[in-house]
């Protein structure tokens, strides 16, 4: 800020100030001092590499003397790149053109000529073509590549020598090396062709090609260049959508028949797709022990799935066939039938849910069904298509959400209420048994509200296990839940009484036992809390915000009812805290 202070104020200084400033290397300009930054920078590399060709990447390294030490780490390629392409430092344009800097785009080549040559060699080193794509660029820290080339666009070099007539000069010796200066689109159809014609002799000549096929990685049967080439899909583009309709000669000359997607009748299109599907859907059920093939999936490329299908969306076959179905010949429906195919997955979610209430029913003899209840892994009772299976969340968005709602004669058929107080989800027996467990582990049975039995809580047993223990205590409470069993529960010391009685007897005991452990006129801490593990206080008080509830009830006025109780503990209630 001072230095700020003095540029701004500089004319006002006295010229021996001004020269007491420059002695101790005062910079009054920022924009100055960054440009002598870049023009420094610029001489140096000149003089290290003879031009200013520098790339865009360019980094000043450190620890490098040759270069002046406040530079070291200096972005100059991007530096530079600025200043030609985005008018940085306009002003001082001639300053830079003086060293040798030009700022026509294409008046000279970003690297020599042997810099692009080594790039392009270690390319086909690595790939094993020179098909650079045009978005190619050399990682900044691939030590495959020389240290000069690293973050060369290698890609946008080809295009420009392709198309602009970059290193012109060099063109025989690129074709010589093997480098394709062909159009990209004429080099496209070449791959096309070419990819074609391996499919035919991996497959035969009457096999079409799946429009999600993918030339394989590191298959024998396709030169390198086109592993990875979306085949299916360029096929898929030239037939439907008239791509490269002026090389259509060409393709024919390699059994192409490009009019297959617009003029075939629609029955045959039908039939390709009926004939695809029936040779998956066994594949799918093998793996998956079922046939409700999502919408999104995707043929892995892995046994035991056909090699020349890997890569075909077969979610999406079938979603088609599901749409098209009174398109279908009766022969060709019976064909899916018997592959196993879902015509509508509603239905079959709706089937699974059945099948799940009934062995549920069996297993147990009612649908008191657990909120978490999941179908377990591995168990021979249940179908196989059911293991994992959220059946309790499934039921409850059923009963409380409305779902399947066309469907609910079929679950009331089989015994699922939709009241939802009609009946306990627990037989009174386990919620006992819970209870006993939930005092075993705290000493009480002051079961906090938002309290849910752990999922994976091995104290408790198997089938409460997500149980929301606190939401079933607050419906005996107030919902008359279990009536019948409440005089069983208090006997067993479960406060029955409504919360908030039961909050204002907790905070009476908790100021008693303040009172005897500290005195009378000792007041109450807002930070205060009732110590874990306190024999002072009985169990159920531990970790009780004692200084905070006294707080809310003073500056509050919570509990405003119970006031004569508290006074009657010996809490003042109109005391203000300071």
């Amino acid at each position: 800020m001072r230095i700020k202070f003095l540029r701004s104020l500089k004319d006002r200084l006295l010229p021996a100030q001004v020269e007491q400033l420059d002695n101790a290397g005062m910079v009054w300009s920022d924009e100055e001092y960054q440009v002598g930054r870049i023009e420094r920078g610029l001489t140096t590399y000149k003089a290290m590499y003879g031009d200013v060709r520098i790339p865009s990447l360019f980094v000043v390294p450190h620890d490098d003397g040759r270069w002046d030490r406040d530079l070291w780490g200096m972005r100059l390629g991007r530096a530079v790149n600025s200043i030609r392409h985005n008018g940085a430092y306009e002003a001082y344009r001639s300053r830079f053109e003086a060293l040798g800097l030009t700022f026509d785009r294409w008046n000279e080549p970003q690297y020599p000529f042997a810099l692009v040559r080594q790039a392009l060699e270690t390319f086909h080193a690595q790939h094993g073509h020179y098909e650079v794509p045009s978005t190619y660029v050399i990682g900044a820290d691939d030590a495959a590549y020389a240290a000069e080339v690293r973050g060369m666009k290698l890609g946008k070099i080809t295009q420009s020598i392709l198309h602009d007539e970059l290193y012109a000069e060099h063109r025989g010796e690129l074709e010589a090396m093997g480098v394709p200066l062909k159009p990209r689109r004429e080099l496209m159809v070449d791959r096309t062709c070419e990819a074609v014609r391996c499919y035919r002799r991996v497959y035969g000549e009457g096999r079409d090609i799946p429009q999600t096929y993918v030339v394989p990685e590191g298959s024998s049967a396709y030169p390198r260049e086109l592993w990875g080439l979306r085949l299916g899909r360029a096929v898929y583009r030239i037939r439907k959508e008239g791509s490269y309709e002026d090389y259509r000669d060409r393709f024919e000359a390699v059994g192409l028949t490009i009019d297959d997607e617009r003029s075939v009748p629609d029955h045959q299109l039908m039939k390709e797709k009926v004939s695809v599907v029936t040779m998956l859907l066994p594949v799918f059920r093998q793996l998956h022990h079922h046939a409700n093939v999502p919408n999104g999936f995707i043929v892995p490329a892995q046994d035991p799935w056909p090699q020349e299908l890997h890569g075909d969306r077969l979610g999406k076959r079938i979603s088609y066939l599901r749409l098209l179905k009174d398109r279908l010949s009766s022969a060709q429906v019976e064909q899916l039938d018997n592959a196993g195919m879902v015509w509508s997955n509603k239905e079959y979610q709706v089937g699974r849910i059945e099948r799940g209430l009934t062995t549920y029913k069996a297993m147990y003899g009612d649908l008191r069904i657990p909120s978490r209840f999941v179908v377990p892994h591995g168990d021979g009772r249940w179908d196989r298509d059911l293991w994992d299976m959220k059946l309790g969340s499934a039921i409850h968005t059923i009963r409380n959400h409305g779902a399947y709602e066309a469907h609910r004669s079929r679950f009331e058929a089989l015994g699922l209420t939709f009241d939802r107080w009609n009946e306990p989800q627990y037989p009174f027996a386990v919620v006992r048994q819970a209870l006993e467990t939930f005092h075993a582990q705290h000493g009480h049975y002051k079961v906090t509200l938002t309290y849910v039995v752990g999922a994976d809580d091995a104290a408790y047993a198997a089938e409460v296990r997500g149980m929301k223990l606190g939401q079933i205590i607050h419906q005996i409470i107030h919902e008359e839940l279990y009536a019948e069993h409440r005089g069983e529960l208090e006997a067993m010391g479960v406060p029955l009484t409504p919360r908030r009685e039961l909050m204002v007897d907790r905070i009476c005991e908790a100021v008693r036992c303040y009172r005897r452990e500290y005195g009378e006129d000792r007041d109450i801490l807002y930070s205060y809390v009732v110590p874990e593990g306190s024999s002072a206080y009985p169990r159920e008080l531990w970790g009780l915000r004692l200084g905070q509830t006294v707080y809310d009830i003073r500056k509050q006025g919570c509990y405003k009812d119970y006031r004569d109780r508290f006074e009657a503990v010996g809490l003042d209630i109109k005391k203000e805290r300071k």
